[in-house]
């Protein structure tokens, strides 16, 4: 299942991203996210996907992400320590790590 975001993931808005990422999560087998509606994101954001993805391991499933991000989406996760690692099984899927390490 695939869920597109057409809102910022900031803080003004991270309790619905935040609701929306859990749901999502629950509801699908293969939850993903497509990122390219976001055009702007901060660091609450950041922690948003990353927790949605601790979220995803927890409850034993993989999260990923798709879409072409927006420069300046791309440029704050660069900017701050994240990189994004193609998925190995999925072509267009990618998730975001830290320090080479999952997340």
């Amino acid at each position: 299942m695939k869920k597109d975001f057409e809102t910022d993931f900031t803080i003004a808005n991270a309790k619905s991203a935040a609701d929306q990422l859990k749901n999502l999560i629950k509801e699908a087998d293969n939850p993903v996210v497509d990122l390219s509606g976001i055009t702007k994101i901060d660091l609450s954001g950041i922690q948003l996907l990353l927790s949605a993805q601790k979220y995803g391991d927890k409850c034993g499933k993989k999260l990923y992400y798709n879409g072409t991000m927006k420069k300046n989406v791309y440029d704050k996760l660069f900017n701050n320590g994240f990189k994004i690692v193609q998925s190995e099984e999925t072509e267009g899927f990618y998730s975001i790590r830290r320090n080479s390490s999952e997340l």
